[in-house]
């Protein structure tokens, strides 16, 4: 019994040694092309080893194939990234947070794991992988330290506890508004004030000014960080059509190309007489090959990874996107033999380059969502292909959705009965209850929660 704690002190000793590679390696693959190039400025600054090649790289392609490159235009990308304002993406400001809390090691290890499966609007819309990796207890545990981070909101699993984590971290876990969103849900969304009075125990009148309090509150977290309003996207992957075939390949754009210095080199091999200089100089080169060989891993696991999605989504290439079809990391996992949180990890804050645009990574991965068609179809065949075409357009629908509430009138917000009129219009027919259902999975308010007063700032 008295050698157990020895064994697992030298165990754990022992995995932290093997893991500092992996650690270093699952850094930059969650790094964005910003963050990446702020973590090589620290590194060259620190390791007088390491030197930035400042050529352009050929892409790496599925079939090799030369690229011609406009040096010119290079230069000027790159003049034009080097005075952007660097900017923190919503990951990494929660991450800075957790690891500035001093949490006990795995406590901080299983928030990590849970804020890097978090939506570009602070949500957590999928938590079953982490549910089967991390024990029950110690993901409730994880989950507390998330929710509890700035800004108020994240952490969530649906609109509904993001407004009720929003409405404690303002002391308002005692108020009308907190009950009204944690008994009354469907009452409010709905806008059955009446109903939702007397179950309360409260005035209609009341129930109105907690719906108006809610409706100041903010159903997208992470809003402020988002990167669409911040800056260039600047793809990581291209996908070309040639005939029939899709070639993938990386774009190599802002992706920082180190190598090791020649004349250290040299200097390593002359100073035997000083072996505290060539301890020195071999732990610089030693940490140098490491940020080398993570960077190159990283590219190497973002070209497989989207090389699969390609695979997955053919037809969203050659016919756009209301032949997006659904899928899961966990199918992109189990066709790449990665671990889930990799791919995850791959594809935050990476963006693709195709015919139809430039897309998000994360944007190919959706739940298949079900659609109530409103027009009988009356042939088995025809059925067939209303089913296919329901499952293949629910990404469209809900991407055409978010855009007419993105560009609605303040004042005078779309009913889901006037969506339902300009989507029927369009050829789309759906019911007002799958609109509603589309508008909660995309953590979007009801009308009456969306209206804005005259007079009033968002």
């Amino acid at each position: 019994m008295k050698t157990s704690p020895v064994r697992l002190e030298q165990g754990m000793h022992q995995s932290m040694n093997m893991n500092s590679s992996m650690q270093l390696f699952l850094r930059t693959l969650q790094a964005t092309l910003m963050e990446l190039k702020n973590l090589t400025n620290q590194a060259l600054s620190a390791n007088p080893v390491l030197e930035e090649i400042t050529s352009p790289p050929v892409p790496a392609s599925d079939d090799e194939r030369p690229h011609h490159l406009d040096y010119a235009a290079t230069e000027r990308h790159d003049l034009l990234m080097d005075s952007l304002p660097q900017q923190t993406t919503l990951i990494s400001h929660l991450e800075e947070q957790i690891l500035q809390s001093a949490l006990p090691p795995v406590l901080e290890h299983n928030a990590l794991q849970i804020v890097a499966h978090l939506d570009t609007h602070g949500f957590l819309s999928d938590d079953s992988s982490l549910r089967n990796t991390i024990h029950p207890e110690r993901y409730r545990e994880a989950l507390h330290v998330v929710q509890d981070l700035e800004p108020a909101g994240v952490g969530a699993r649906s609109l509904q506890e993001s407004l009720l984590l929003q409405l404690r971290r303002s002391d308002e876990a005692d108020s009308l508004a907190y009950r009204l969103v944690a008994e009354e849900w469907e009452n409010l969304i709905s806008h059955r004030y009446a109903i939702a009075a007397r179950s309360l125990g409260a005035s209609e009148q009341q129930v109105a000014a907690a719906a108006h309090r809610i409706s100041r509150l903010n159903p997208d977290p992470g809003s402020s960080f988002s990167p669409a309003e911040r800056c260039i996207l600047v793809p990581d992957i291209t996908v070309e059509r040639v005939d029939q075939e899709l070639h993938v390949s990386l774009t190599g754009e802002g992706v920082p190309r180190l190598a090791l210095s020649s004349q250290y080199r040299e200097m390593l091999t002359e100073q035997v007489d000083h072996p505290e200089l060539r301890r020195y100089l071999s732990r610089c080169f030693s940490e140098g090959r490491d940020l080398i060989r993570a960077i190159e891993k990283r590219q190497e696991t973002i070209l497989a990874v989207a090389r699969s999605i390609v695979r997955f989504q053919k037809a969203f290439f050659f016919k756009g996107l209301s032949h997006l079809l659904p899928l899961r990391m966990e199918q992109v996992a189990a066709d790449t033999a990665m671990h889930v949180s990799t791919v995850s990890r791959a594809v935050n804050g990476k963006f693709l380059r195709c015919d139809f645009g430039v897309f998000e990574l994360r944007r190919f991965f959706s739940a298949s969502l079900p659609v109530e068609e409103t027009q009988k179809e009356t042939s088995a065949d025809m059925k067939t292909n209303s089913a296919m075409q329901t499952e293949v357009s629910a990404a469209a629908v809900q991407a055409r959705i978010r855009y007419l509430v993105d560009h609605e009138s303040p004042t005078a917000p779309l009913s889901d009965a006037k969506i339902e009129k300009i989507l029927a219009e369009e050829g789309i027919r759906i019911s007002r209850r799958t609109i509603a259902k589309y508008r909660d999975h995309m953590h979007i308010l009801p009308t009456h929660l969306r209206k804005r007063s005259e007079f009033s700032k968002s």
